[in-house]
């Protein structure tokens, strides 16, 4: 899982995708699929899923939207 920093929040979004124009489709806090402008962001690093809700830089919201985003690319059988 890659996560940024919103430079002006502090907050962590998870990126879903990088587009070739500068933004990107992102889970936001609010567990909201959003495609923004990559420079609002710090740049991103990878992290292990397990521990993010744990270390407090994901929240709930965000882990169950990007769950739902994996089952929609792997679904399990």
């Amino acid at each position: 899982m890659e996560l940024v920093k919103n430079k002006a929040s502090g907050k962590h979004f998870i990126i879903i995708n990088d587009n070739e124009n500068g933004t990107g489709l992102m889970v936001t806090p609010q567990g909201e699929v959003k495609e923004l402008k990559l420079q609002l962001f710090d740049h991103g690093e990878a992290i292990d899923p397990e521990g993010a809700l744990g270390d407090r830089l994901l929240t709930a919201e965000q882990i169950k939207k990007y769950e739902e985003y994996l089952d929609t690319l792997l679904p399990r059988g």
